[in-house]
């Protein structure tokens, strides 16, 4: 699968919801085009979820040693195949 960055997903899902809210679409194009927003929401909600982790680990880290920053790996369990 295409890494996707989050910016690109945002634009993406917003353009679903405007499609959807005109509400002229087809019942199957509509179905399918909310079950690829539904995948973008995953993704979207899954790298604001690692960034958040990533600023969490650097505030820790800047609190332990003011004045110094460390970026510092994180295992996400919660992370599934998007």
């Amino acid at each position: 699968m295409e890494e996707i960055r989050f910016e690109e997903a945002l634009k993406q899902l917003e353009a679903i919801v405007t499609r959807l809210e005109i509400g002229d679409l087809p019942l199957e194009e509509a179905l399918s085009i909310f079950e690829e927003g539904v995948r973008l929401t995953k993704l979207c909600s899954a790298r604001l979820s690692e960034a958040e982790q990533r600023v969490n680990i650097l505030v820790r880290s800047a609190e332990s040693s003011p004045g110094s920053f460390e970026e510092q790996p994180f295992e996400n369990e919660d992370e599934e195949e998007l």
